[in-house]
Formats: C-alpha cells, sequence, structure tokens
C-alpha cells in the first residue's frame, strides 16, 4: 500500500499532463493511466508513475499513435519491468525519425468551446502544437504572432468572421502561404464556394470526423511542400 504522499487525485493527474480531467478519464479507460487504490469512489494515483509517464506520453505522441497504439507500448513496457521495482520507470527508447509534418503549429479558431476541445486534443494527441482562439480578432494577430504552419478556421467567429478573416490572411504578404481549412455548417453549395473564392486550401463540413480532419490536414501540408 503507497503512502498518502505518493497517490494523487485524477485532478492533480490532469494538472501534471495539462490535460482536462475528461482526458485522463479517457486515458483511464484506455489503460494508459492505472489507479493504484481507492478510497471510497475515489480514484488515486502513484504521483511517481504519473511523472514518468508525462515524458513517455510526450514521446509517443511525436510518433503519431492513436490512443490505442499508445496503450498497447506502455503495457509492453509495463510486462517487461514487472519483475523489477513496482513502481517501472516508463521512458521508451524511440528510434524512429520524427516526422516534420507532426510538428506542425496548428492555430484553431472556433467559437464553439466543445468543438475547440475535441479538435484540440485529438491533434496534440497526432503530435501537433495547438493554438486555440475564439473570435476573429484575436485569430488575425495570432496568424501574426503566433507563426502557424497551418490554420482551421470556423467561418462564424464573433466580431470578423472566417470569410474576411480569410480574405485578409491570403491578401497579406507575410500570411499568404498559411494554408487555411474552413470547418463550418455549410447551408448552400454557394457558402462552399465561396469559401473557396475566399482563399481557403480547403474545408470540412461540421459535423466531422476528427480522423478525415487530420488526412486533411496531411493532405493540404503535402501540397503545399510540393509547391515550395
Amino acid at each position: 500500500m503507497l503512502g498518502n504522499e505518493q497517490l494523487i487525485d485524477i485532478q492533480e493527474v490532469a494538472e501534471t499532463f495539462g490535460k482536462s480531467v475528461e482526458s485522463i478519464r479517457k486515458y483511464k479507460n484506455f489503460g494508459i493511466v492505472r489507479v493504484s487504490e481507492k478510497n471510497g469512489n475515489k480514484d488515486l494515483f502513484d504521483r511517481r508513475e504519473i511523472i514518468d509517464l508525462r515524458a513517455q506520453l510526450k514521446e509517443l505522441r511525436l510518433k503519431g499513435l492513436s490512443l490505442s497504439q499508445i496503450a498497447d507500448e506502455i503495457e509492453s513496457v509495463r510486462k517487461q519491468g514487472k519483475n523489477n521495482d513496482p513502481a517501472v520507470n516508463l521512458t521508451v527508447d524511440i528510434t524512429d525519425p520524427q516526422n516534420p509534418e507532426l510538428q506542425s503549429k496548428i492555430l484553431l479558431a472556433d467559437s464553439e468551446s466543445e468543438v475547440r476541445s475535441s479538435v484540440a486534443e485529438h491533434l496534440q494527441h497526432l503530435g501537433y502544437t495547438v493554438c486555440e482562439t475564439t473570435d476573429g480578432e484575436e485569430t488575425i494577430a495570432k496568424a501574426f504572432t503566433y507563426n502557424p504552419q497551418l490554420i482551421i478556421l470556423d467561418l462564424q467567429l464573433p466580431k470578423i468572421d472566417g470569410y474576411q478573416i480569410c480574405r485578409m490572411l491570403k491578401g497579406n504578404i507575410t500570411t499568404e502561404t498559411i494554408p487555411i481549412i474552413v470547418i463550418s455548417t455549410f447551408e448552400t453549395k454557394e457558402k462552399k464556394i465561396e469559401t473557396i473564392e475566399c482563399g481557403a486550401d480547403d474545408y470540412v463540413e461540421k459535423p466531422f470526423d476528427l480522423d478525415e480532419l487530420a488526412a486533411r490536414i496531411k493532405m493540404v501540408n503535402h501540397r503545399g511542400s510540393r509547391s515550395r
């Protein structure tokens, strides 16, 4: 039985990972994080294992693995170390070359918190760095200061809508080469046409599949790298 100083609750785990509690629950469901003890209905986790796991997850996400694949990798390491110290060091030697595409900085502009949360979490699991914005003015500012490699843009942003943002960024020499993928609910075919005419490199209609969005990002990045 672990001492109280070695046990942390799910909120502390979330803070350690820089994730939401909902994300940690998802990690738990996949077996990535393990409950060490229970205090009534409260899950408690081994602090040392969580700290080791944080570095491990960062490396595995750079490989572009899914959550189930990450869970398999971690379980393999645990099995290898099960006859040693119970607090297994989860550091793994990752020799695969890093894919530059997976190090892309993405600017995610959407006024819906649920959309931002799910998209950002999915892309971070794939190794992307994500900066979130909620309105048009902030989006334009971040396009210049954050220097994103790609922008995911909702059309229905407050203050300045996505159509205007597209025109402004594509018409500026500093930002004209940044690929833009529009995500929106398109009421008519004409809206889709207007999106392309504004300069968007691609669009995905809401509601969308996260894996489809990730595939579109790869396609747009690949298309951009070939044109440079």
